[in-house]
């Protein structure tokens, strides 16, 4: 057994910024909870509690597979790139050949158990294995699972000092393997005067896996009947800081409901999260949870929570808890829903069901036909669902209506609860004058408690300068005031220097003060316009050329705008990341502009199709999605 690097064949040379790795340092620790736990629930066997185990441990360097051969690929590599004075290159070898040499290497084991295990080891393709290990793009899972193998692969990696990964299972069938992977560079070899294609393969002959388990962790065995997998992160590079608060309350924010109900437990180093447990580390990490779980919580324990149940439209079991804010309650109601699918996992936040009524939900989709429908709905990186992708088109508005009725089923039951309690808020029903939405908005909305006021008082108002410097947010659907510190719309109209029409009527001033205007006078004035989400009848994204990062987007508008924009998404299994854009050409439209994940300047017309040709920074295939905004003719 050794590390194998093939040649590229005189094909492409790739670099230290692999874009599936890079995708996931901003956030490596909270993406390898996600990823991981989502694939482990994904595999479970049936009636059993998953377990996931995050465990750190060292390895002295003899004891690492093959340590000679990988060292040696770090030193090649440092000088093939020290050559072309690439620093982040070097800097990456330089660090990977110190802890080379340091003689202890530190390492992350995850663990699952009670589950399939990765299933398909000796086939060739389009199985759990080979999807993860030698697959780009490619899934084979459906149903009501939760994610697939797409680029939530490259997140053990971005945790790696060495960018190295070992494999090894026990699948269903009693078939063990493991495999090595390490995903650096391309490097010249001298001996056989050739470059590497930059993945290398601990294991047998031909890039093959070893079909036996791997030990890697001294205080570790997987037993015989102990199904699942194991994943060894070499180098771990959080080994030496207080890594294991990251991966608890990822783990805490997007799985409460698979362990409060125990179909999951998680084990972080000593900790342990179950059902037993949850109540001492939701107050203990109250302040780091990001996605409300100490909220969700309260709903599923408190005896104050009112359940819901309801068989949605024949297609199986929904139930619905809400809770109302009481003096009793000590954590401040945020006004969202989680909507958890039944795979414990929650989807998203869904807000805009009261500005008035503090209160908190949590949305049980139980049943195997509505998992299945709202799954077709999915966004790739399941954290919403758009009733656009719905086939054959001529289903889109029957989708959209189911989205609205189950949203409407939580607004029916929040009314039932609010006439049932004894609050004093006063709920006008906003939501009523609030346009509906075609799909689960997670977006923030927070919303401050109002209440009227028993006596009138007299006021005066003040218009405050126009602060340039703010920026706004971008809310899919909703418009949203927006500033051109991004290359958004601003739009310049003269200064007339008279007052606001009306104005010294309408706030009590007796003339010649400074208002607004409106824009008419002599000195230009900035108005910065509406930008709206730029709904699709059709959207198709196709791969031309993989190693180039090349892309087709086909958008047709189902309205017109000027001053588009598209903002370009790479999909992963419980999220999405910016698309890293180099160039953009759009074919009948004008010159574009790209910035980040950014593309601007173009125009819409309805029932048209958008077609761009886009490259992106990402030598690999991929899910993508866009989201189109603009301002509506």
């Amino acid at each position: 057994m050794r590390w194998s690097f093939p040649s590229n064949n005189k094909g492409d040379i790739n670099g230290i910024g692999n874009s599936g790795v890079e995708t996931f340092q901003g956030t490596p620790l909270k993406s390898l909870a996600r990823e991981i736990c989502q694939n482990s629930l994904d595999a479970a066997l049936e009636g059993k509690t998953v377990e996931v185990e995050f465990m750190p441990f060292a390895l002295d360097v003899d004891e690492f597979p093959d340590a000679e051969s990988l060292g040696k690929a770090f030193r090649v590599s440092l000088d093939f790139w020290g050559i072309q004075s690439v620093k982040k290159a070097t800097d990456f070898f330089e660090r990977a050949i110190k802890m080379m040499e340091s003689g202890s290497i530190p390492f992350l084991r995850i663990s699952d158990f009670n589950t399939t295990g990765l299933k398909g080891s000796k086939s060739e393709y389009n199985t759990p294995w080979c999807n993860l290990t030698k697959s780009s793009g490619a899934s084979d899972k459906a149903g009501t699972s939760g994610g697939s193998f797409g680029i939530g692969k490259f997140a053990p990696f971005a945790c790696s000092e060495f960018r190295t990964v070992f494999y090894s299972t026990l699948d269903i069938e009693n078939v063990t393997a493991f495999q090595g992977i390490s995903r650096i560079t391309s490097f010249r070899r001298k001996e056989e005067d050739d470059i590497t294609v930059g993945v290398g393969y601990y294991g047998a002959n031909n890039n093959q896996p070893v079909y036996s388990q791997i030990n890697l962790d001294p205080h570790f065995r997987r037993g015989k009947k102990q199904t699942g997998t194991d994943i060894f992160v070499a180098g771990f590079r959080f080994y030496s800081t207080d890594w294991k608060d990251s991966i608890i309350t990822s783990v805490l924010d997007g799985f409460l409901y698979a362990i409060f109900i125990g179909k999951l437990v998680v084990r972080v180093s000593d900790v342990i999260i179950n059902k037993d447990t949850l109540p001492a580390l939701i107050a203990e990490y109250q302040t780091s949870l990001t996605e409300s779980a100490d909220k969700y919580y309260t709903v599923l324990s408190s005896d104050d929570t009112v359940w819901y149940k309801v068989d949605f439209k024949n297609h199986g079991t929904v139930r619905l808890g809400l809770i109302i804010q009481s003096d009793k309650h000590q954590i401040e109601m945020h006004r969202k829903v989680a909507m958890i699918r039944k795979t414990g996992m929650k989807i998203m936040d869904r807000g805009n069901i009261s500005g008035i009524i503090p209160f908190a939900g949590v949305m049980l989709i139980e049943g195997e036909k509505i998992n299945d429908f709202l799954r077709n709905l999915e966004n790739p990186q399941h954290t919403k669902w758009e009733p656009e992708r719905m086939e054959p088109k001529s289903q889109v508005p029957f989708a959209r209506a189911y989205i609205k009725e189950l949203v409407d089923y939580i607004k029916d039951c929040l009314e039932k609860l609010k006439q049932d309690s004894d609050i004093d808020e006063i709920d006008p029903d906003v939501g009523e004058y609030l346009p509906d939405e075609s799909d689960m908005d997670s977006g923030d909305d927070n919303h401050e408690t109002e209440s009227l006021p028993d006596t009138i008082k007299s006021f005066e108002v003040t218009i405050p300068p126009r602060n340039n410097n703010k920026t706004s947010v971008f809310t899919e659907g909703d418009e949203t005031t927006t500033d051109d510190e991004k290359g958004d719309v601003v739009e310049e109209e003269p200064d007339s220097g008279a007052g606001h029409k009306g104005g010294s009527e309408r706030f009590g001033s007796s003339g010649g003060g400074s208002s607004d205007g409106d824009g008419r006078g002599e000195n230009p004035k900035e108005h910065h316009k509406s930008l709206v989400g730029i709904t699709a009848s059709k959207v198709r994204i196709v791969c031309l050329n993989k190693e180039a990062g090349e892309y087709s987007i086909t958008f047709v508008p189902t309205s017109s705008a000027e001053n588009g924009r598209f903002d370009l998404f790479l999909s992963a299994e419980s999220q999405d990341y910016d698309a890293p854009i180099i160039s953009a050409i759009g074919m009948g439209q004008p010159p574009l502009t790209v910035a980040g994940n950014h593309i601007s300047g173009m125009a819409f017309t309805a029932n048209t199709p958008v077609r761009l040709k886009v490259t992106i920074d990402y030598r690999d295939y991929c899910s993508m999605e866009v989201k189109a905004y603009g301002n509506k003719a």
